[in-house]
């Protein structure tokens, strides 16, 4: 179950019912123009912040981050490579580079095959670890700018709302006091998308990308045993503290 959909219903439902406990009119908070000014105006201002590469990557580590992960069990499959090398030599690893079902351990493993010297492998492995690890977090970073910009953009639509107030004010009291509630919806979407929804996905994608890199130093600690000839024993021990329990 995917917890960040489960905490936002809740939040959003705790929302709902406070406003129906306090008496007030659920149809009164359903403003389809101020979502469409919080949601246009935040995430038009934040993708203008960033590149288009950087834009395309948060959607696909978004998507990754949102979906069902399945971890690979990276201690099964390297015991199978130490088995390989044992009988057959480093070279035999070759015909399962296609079986490897992550791109970043068979990235390695195509290094070891190919004869790399320990230290450029290491330093290649970290170097790219540290570029997708960068990419990661600028994804996170364009949630929580969304999470800075749509209060703002709230406070925008309120005044929109009053500068129309103010040019209705022979309307009488009831239309006007109907027209002040309506102008600080605005703002009270800005803030709620901001903290229900753009900042805690952040954090989300924050975990994320936390979890990513501690599975690649996993592999390159991996690869790095594997490739110098060290025991099964040893080469666990290494992965150990970079392998994320399984829930």
């Amino acid at each position: 179950m995917n917890t960040s959909i489960v905490g936002i219903a809740i939040a959003v439902l705790s929302v709902l019912l406070a406003i129906f406990i306090e008496g007030a009119s659920l149809l009164a908070f359903l403003k389809p123009s101020s979502i469409l000014l919080i949601l246009g105006g935040t995430i038009g201002a934040t993708f203008a912040s960033y590149s288009l590469s950087e834009v395309n990557h948060f959607r696909i580590h978004f998507f990754e981050a949102m979906g069902i992960q399945t971890r690979i069990d990276l201690i099964k499959i390297f015991n199978k490579f130490i088995e390989i090398a044992r009988k057959d030599g480093l070279l035999a690893l070759e015909d399962e580079i296609r079986k490897i079902p992550h791109p970043f351990l068979a990235k390695g493993i195509k290094l070891v095959v190919d004869g790399s010297d320990p230290r450029t492998l290491e330093e290649i492995l970290m170097e790219y670890a540290d570029e997708q690890e960068a990419d990661e977090s600028t994804s996170a970073r364009i949630l929580d700018t969304a999470g800075g910009y749509s209060p703002t953009v709230g406070i925008i639509g309120t005044v929109l709302g009053l500068v129309h107030v103010l040019e209705n004010l022979g309307a009488g009291t009831a239309a006007l006091g109907e027209g002040i509630a309506t102008a600080f919806i605005a703002t009270f979407y800005g803030i709620a998308f901001a903290n229900l929804v753009f900042l805690p996905l952040g954090n989300k994608l924050r975990s994320y990308a936390k979890s990513k890199s501690k599975e690649r130093h996993a592999i390159i600690r991996g690869i790095v045993s594997l490739q110098a000839g060290e025991n099964r024993r040893i080469l666990i021990e290494r992965m150990e503290p970079f392998i994320e329990q399984k829930d």
